[in-house]
């Protein structure tokens, strides 16, 4: 992938391991995050059959076998006695195979590095809809540009391998009854014979559609370390790391080099269906007050760039989906998340809505294989502009203004921007709703939504009754309501309300 390799092996005084230059290469098929400049140092720990080598050389091969720069260095004494090199301004690309030998010595006495690569590291973050509930429906094979952190969800030990679904994996204690889960239509000697082949058990989630879509777009490779796991927002507090999934985060990041690109977060429903509006809940986990889910979210963010990222580092997350079957009376829960997720944005640079509200489910709550992978195609759609240079800004679409106009037949203005062509619906476009402010009860005056053929990002709708102060203007209310309008690339309207009408 990468044509011409600029390799430069720098000798640098005696220096303790804690403060080398570059992330410690340690394993096969491991991401280096790139710098600034597109290029990534990596310090080298020597193994004991090298520690007395005057002089070592380093190659560097590409994904043929070709070798592309080859140098001879003395290594460098670390503070608590062993030898390192440092291999400086790795460039973007891969997968790299570096050989590490004592200069004149049979390659038996050295090390390699197989299928390394330089690009962005992605954190994966959230609950089940990003952990991924339905089954891999095709073959989704391992890719050269695309290496994960193979972690079972809870392990603190993990190792760098391909990055083949899925992505997120079930521990061995759990992987048995997720197979029959999965596949009731399978044998115990089928989920057996799976079982003692060490196959990966898992679901689906976006992230592989994300990185394969990425990638053809920018030609960065690309690193994943997925963290999802089924719980509140509370449960990624930085403040309470020693005990939660921040602390499982921050662990494997360290564990990666201590930096990442951006963050993929996928993650609200326990919250929506559990929790209350103004007391904390403890069951069935930790959930603060919703209405500061908001400011819950800014937080965690502002904590993950402040030690991973830096604060420019993109965050695009999903605007939960619906739950049908719902608990009684959870209408409001569902709804003050969704229009907290939907206006984030204005408050934390750098971050995107992707909403999910039209995509089909395969089981009343969780996202069907076909529709995560539009999820992560619009995640990748909106990274972009992050990863290769000289794109230009995008957004999701995002509600710009709601105004009543007065006239022999009232009518609410709804525009938007980050609109692909124009609006659009499969059919009669339907979702909105007007409600009364106080009591939340849903009015049915709109009659009749459609597309102003004038100006495509906007929808007119028909009411028979003038709004007031009282009335507010929702779009995707309720738990489970069905919503069709999309613009030309597939993305839907963000979910929101209240909102109320200029």
């Amino acid at each position: 992938m990468q044509a011409t390799l600029f390799l430069l092996i720098t000798l640098v005084p005696a220096f303790s391991a804690d403060v080398a230059e570059g992330v410690l290469l340690k394993e096969d098929y491991q991401v280096l995050q790139r710098d600034s400049a597109d290029a990534s140092t990596c310090t080298v720990v020597l193994p004991a059959a090298l520690q007395v080598a005057s002089s070592v050389t380093i190659t560097v091969e590409d994904e043929r076998g070709k070798p592309i720069r080859q140098a001879e260095r003395a290594p460098v004494d670390l503070r608590d006695g062993g030898r390192a090199v440092v291999i400086e301004k790795l460039p973007v690309g891969g997968p790299y195979s570096i050989r590490i030998a004592s200069a004149g010595s049979p390659e038996k006495d050295g090390m390699r590095f197989r299928n390394i690569l330089v690009g962005d590291i992605w954190i994966l973050g959230g609950q089940s809809n990003m952990f991924g509930i339905d089954v891999i429906k095709e073959k989704l094979p391992a890719l050269p540009y695309l290496n994960m952190l193979n972690l079972l969800h809870f392990a603190k030990d993990a190792h760098w391998c391909a990055g083949e679904p899925p992505i997120h994996r079930i521990p061995e204690p759990f992987a048995e009854s997720t197979l029959k889960r999965q596949h009731p239509d399978y044998s115990d000697a089928k989920i057996q014979e799976i079982l003692d082949s060490k196959t990966p058990v898992g679901g689906i989630d976006c992230s592989y559609f994300f990185a394969r879509k990425l990638f053809a777009e920018s030609g960065v490779p690309i690193g994943l370390i997925p963290c999802a796991t089924g719980a509140a927002l509370a449960h990624w507090n930085p403040d309470e790391r020693e005990k939660n999934r921040y602390g499982f985060l921050a662990h494997h990041v360290q564990s990666a080099g201590g930096h990442v690109k951006g963050m993929l977060f996928f993650q609200g429903e326990q919250d929506a269906i559990f929790g209350d509006e103004a007391t904390t809940v403890t069951k069935p986990s930790l959930i603060a007050p919703i209405t500061t889910y908001g400011d819950q979210f800014v937080y965690f963010v502002q904590a993950v760039r402040q030690e991973f990222g830096g604060p420019d580092m993109p965050v695009i997350y999903a605007q939960i989906c619906r739950h049908h079957n719902s608990p009684l009376d959870r209408s409001r829960g569902w709804e003050i998340i969704r229009e907290a997720q939907r206006t984030i944005p204005e408050r934390l640079a750098n971050s995107h809505c992707v909403p999910t509200i039209h995509l089909d489910l395969m089981d009343g709550l969780h996202l069907d294989y076909d529709s995560l992978k539009t999820v992560g195609e619009q995640m990748a759609y909106l990274a972009l502009p992050y990863v290769k240079q000289d794109t230009a800004p995008r957004t999701e679409i995002r509600l710009k203004s709601a105004a009543f106009r007065r006239g022999p037949q009232p009518r609410i203005v709804v525009e938007f921007s980050g609109v692909e062509g124009r609006l659009k619906s499969d059919g009669k476009p339907t979702g909105f709703v007007l409600k009364e402010k106080q009591s939340g009860k849903p009015l049915d005056w709109i009659y009749k939504t459609e597309f102003d053929p004038n100006q495509p990002s906007t929808v007119i709708l028909h009411a028979t009754s003038i709004p007031s102060p009282d009335v507010v203007l929702y779009y995707g209310a309720g738990v489970a309501p069905h919503v069709n309008i999309v613009d030309q690339r597939g993305m839907s309207l963000p979910a929101f309300g209240p909102v109320e009408l200029k």
